[in-house]
This record gives structure tokens, sequence and C-alpha cells, in this order.
């Protein structure tokens, strides 16, 4: 096995949309820089390439996009080629934004495909004989499920630190981080880093990768020879918020507008502990087989989520929106948004589809194989995969190939919370990209 890494900067210029929030953004300057990272992987019979974008999300236009200008460049098969966005809520809008009317530009929207090709490219031609290693850590205390039962029986989304009338949590989060370590003969080592949790920990109007950006930097300057990339685990029900937080978390975050507390300070701080694992393991890391490459995409239909029973009341909530009178609907901060986000979704669906099509990707690699999902599963639908995988080890990706929102499980939808209630998917998702992925997988045996 021959490997190669590559990886272009793709700062958005001053003044550019930020997705997201429900709200204008615009970029007033840089944090810290965004790239787009490249892994290239050659048998000698196959090549395949894993690519991570230190973007939010991207519609499924530009995924095909850049596949067709990496495919016009180079011998690579669609199939093999896997995108994973790290969801980002400090980077570039690309296209129309699902929350306002923001467009980016399509001078920028062509500059990232043309630096998303030219990075497989640079990785291609970067190819070293390779032997690879694998370990898991765990980064403790900086994910956290952020669905609560409330003491009234309700179910909230960020309900807000140190809220009284909390009394669970609707579930764990997945603390494991995985490592593969590409030894390379007479070039940098590649360290593929692979964890779940939701990177909106920074916020504001400056350009951010959010604790991705730190997990790399710090793992490269720990480690002389080593190039670091990150892909994004599942984390559709996760975040970095601790509700119960200590004084120290406390004093290095501020509360945000939907009260969640955010800084740069605290991003630098998860990427500090992600790192960390990292660094723990990396020295004690086990080799597996890596010989033969092999690689398929399924595409599986998810049912719509509609609800016209309830479209005269979700109507006159996004009026109220669209018309700039949110103080006169009974809600304030991640009620607000949930409310907000449920009528968009109710009113959307008024007239379908039945279905949206997700496609699965997997790129096996010996025992290792690499899984993509579009959109934003919950970390059980994670764990269920994990668990029936058939490799020895399985790197579980979202926001890979597809566009998509978030992926609940049946039980969410049941008990309420902004994830479920803004899902354009219908309860049973779950089962079927379970499945799916499953078939997907003996496809690669």
């Amino acid at each position: 096995m021959k490997t190669g890494f590559s990886k272009i900067c793709i700062n958005p210029p001053y003044g550019a949309p930020i997705i997201g929030y429900y709200e204008e953004r615009l970029t007033k300057g840089m944090l810290d820089d965004i790239f787009v990272r490249a892994v290239a992987f050659d048998d000698g019979e196959k090549k395949a390439v894993i690519i991570a974008l230190d973007i939010c999300l991207i519609a499924q236009k530009y995924y095909d996009a850049m596949k067709d200008a990496i495919c016009a460049a180079t011998d690579l098969d669609r199939e093999a080629i896997f995108i994973n966005c790290s969801h980002t809520h400090t980077g570039p809008l690309i296209g129309k934004d699902f929350a306002s009317e923001l467009r980016s530009t399509e001078t920028y929207d062509k500059f990232l495909i043309a630096s998303v090709r030219d990075a497989v490219i640079y990785a291609l031609a970067d190819l070293k004989e390779t032997r690879t290693e694998s370990a898991k850590g765990e980064a403790k205390n900086i994910s956290f499920v952020r669905r609560y039962r409330m003491k009234d029986g309700s179910v909230a989304t960020n309900p807000g630190v140190n809220n009284p009338d909390i009394d669970h949590a609707l579930g764990t989060p997945n603390e494991t981080v995985k490592l593969v370590k590409l030894v390379r003969e007479g070039a940098d080592d590649i360290y593929i880093v692979n964890f779940g949790t939701h990177p909106d920990s920074v916020g504001g109007d400056y350009i951010s990768a959010d604790y991705i950006g730190f997990v790399c930097d710090i793992i490269e300057r720990a480690v002389p020879g080593t190039k670091c990339i990150f892909l994004q685990g599942f984390q559709g029900d996760v975040n970095h918020v601790n509700v119960h937080p200590t004084k120290g978390e406390s004093a290095i975050s501020k509360i945000d507008f939907d009260s969640v507390p955010r800084s740069h300070a605290h991003a630098e701080h998860m990427g500090r502990i992600i790192a960390g694992a990292v660094l723990s393991i990396c020295s004690i890391t086990e080799e597996i087989k890596a010989d033969k490459i092999s690689y398929a995409m399924s595409r599986v239909e998810l049912p719509s989520h509609q609800e016209n029973d309830r479209l005269e009341e979700a109507r006159r909530i996004w009026t109220l929106h669209e018309q700039g009178r949110d103080d006169e609907l009974p809600f304030k901060e991640m009620a607000l948004t949930t409310a907000i986000a449920e009528a968009k979704r109710i009113v959307k669906h008024e007239n379908g589809p039945a279905s949206y099509p997700f496609w699965l990707s997997a790129i096996r690699i010996g025992d290792l194989c690499f899984a993509g999902i579009g959109g934003e599963p919950f970390t059980e639908i994670g764990r269920r995969i994990s668990d029936a995988s058939p490799f020895a080890e399985t790197v579980l990706c979202c926001l890979t190939n597809t566009a998509g929102g978030y992926i609940p499980v049946r039980t969410a939808y049941e008990e309420g919370g902004y994830e479920a209630r803004s899902s354009s998917l219908a309860p049973g998702g779950d089962d079927i990209i379970v499945d799916g992925m499953m078939k997907l997988f003996d496809s690669l045996k």
C-alpha cells in the first residue's frame, strides 16, 4: 500500500457569508485558517482518496461538482472519492444558506471546488510505501448529549447551563477517539483522527475550523514529521455544552444568543483533549492489514417528515419569523430556534417530497473500512453500525458524499427536541441507514 497527503488553505474573503444560526453573519476576519485535506491510497491496482473539508455542510450539487472535477483530472472512480465535511459553524457558506436567504459568491464556490480537486492531485503525487496501524483512546468530558428530559416531562435541546429544571440527559456520548496511523517510508507519517461531536463551540463572525483545527495543529507540532487529518464522526445529538460546568469551563466561555456557551478558548480546550487522547496512544498503535482497496456506494430513500395537520400554526410561526416579529412568539432562546425550525420544516413539506435520497459510502483498505453517511446521524446509530461491522476497524463519518440534515433514532420523535422536530426525515430512517450500511459492507467482503 502507498499513501499520500496534501492540504490547501480555503480561507474565504472578507464579507463572505457564514452559514447557519437563522441569522445573517458576514466574515469579519480569521481566528484560524481552514483547509481541505486529502489522503490518497494506492494498492497498485486501485486508488481511493479520503477528503476532509473545514466546511459546515454543502448541497448535493457541490459534492457532485467536486467529484466531476476530480474524475476529470485523475483516474479515480467516483465511488473511490470520500468527501467529509467537518461541520464547523464558523465556516463559509457554500451555495444557499438552509436557514436564511444568504448566498455565497460563485467565485468562492469555484475556488473551493478547484481546491478540492488540486488537493487530490497533490495527494496522489505524494504516494509513498506505507504500513498501516491503528489504536483507540478516549476524550473525556468535552462531548455531551444535548437532549434532556426536563422535570415537567418535556424534552429540550440545549436547555441552558445550570438550568434547575433539567432532570437527565437522554443518552450517553461516544467519547472514543480513533487513530489510523500511516507510517510512510521517507516521508511524514499521516494521522487520521476520528471523533464525533458538534463543532459549534466558537460562534461569532470570524472564520474558524473550531476544535478540529486545534486537533490537527497540536498533533503536528507535538509529533514532528506528522501530517494530520480529522474526520467528523456521528454527532447529531451531541455537542460541547456541559450543563453543569466547572468554574474553569465557565471562565473560558461566554453565553451566546441561544443560551449556549461559546469561545475560541473553549475550542482550543477541546482540541487539546482530543489531541491528548491521540498522543496517549500514538506510540502503542497495532499494525492492521491494509493490502487491497475496494469501494462502493449505495442509495437509500428515507421517508420525509410531513405534518399537514399542523400546517396552519406552522405558517403563522414562520410568517412572524420572516417579518422579524420573533418577539411575538411565546418562545425564547433554543426553544425559539426549535419552534422556527419546526415551522419551516412543516411548511416546506406541505406538498412533499415523499422521500429523500441518501448515499451510503464505504472505502475498504484491507481490514480497515471508512464508512460515510450523509446528514447528521445520532450517536446510537453509529454504535449499532460499529457493533455489527465485519471489519477489524471501522471509521464512521457523517456529512459524507451526500447532503442531508438530522437523522434521529425512532424514539427521539416521541420524546421531542430540536433535532427530531426540525428533521426533514420521518421516523424509521435510522433502521434504513443501518440495514443499508450492512448490505454495503457485505458488498466489500
